[in-house]
């Protein structure tokens, strides 16, 4: 059972991310969306996901250190979400004015890697648009839910295959 479950368990980490990868590419390419500094994150952070994933199937002998790097691209990608989330509740005045206009590779090249990933983090007015939607929520949010339903199955997952090794 407990290989059973294993199986399909990163069989579907790989499906759903590899769903959110192919509707980032649907929706910056056939759509033609450009996608903000904060989606950018989020989207390497999904695309790192998929890989990891990927190559969670291929080999199992470093299990654990793929759940972990898993776990660390859901949390970015968690936080940026989450971010543009919140500055999508502010207010034009209260919008903070950060780096989102300024092309991703543009911000590493002009400022070092912290201060360029605080400062897109910061946000701006570009991050705070909702530009399309799917049963209501925008993209922010259905990345939001993607990366919190990662570590949700992860954490689901450790904590039934050690139940399972205990009985």
């Amino acid at each position: 059972m407990k290989v059973l479950f294993e199986k399909y368990f990163n069989l579907s980490i790989v499906i759903a991310s590899g769903f959110v990868v192919a509707g980032q590419f649907y929706l910056e390419i056939i759509l033609g969306l450009e996608p903000c500094n904060l989606c950018v994150i989020q989207k390497y952070s999904a695309q790192f996901v998929f890989f990891i994933s990927l190559l969670n199937l291929i080999i199992k002998k470093i299990e654990f250190l793929l759940y972990s790097l898993i776990s660390v691209g859901s949390v970015l990608g968690l936080a940026a979400s989450g971010r543009q989330i919140f500055l999508q509740g502010l207010s034009k005045e209260n919008m903070p004015d950060g780096l989102c206009d300024m092309p991703f590779e543009v911000v590493f090249q002009i400022y070092p890697f912290f201060d360029a990933i605080g400062k897109i983090f910061t946000g701006s007015s570009k991050c705070a648009e909702e530009v399309w939607s799917l049963l209501g929520l925008n993209i922010a949010e259905w990345s939001f839910i993607f990366f919190s339903s990662m570590l949700l199955g992860l954490l689901l997952r450790y904590l039934f295959i050690n139940n399972l090794d205990h009985k």
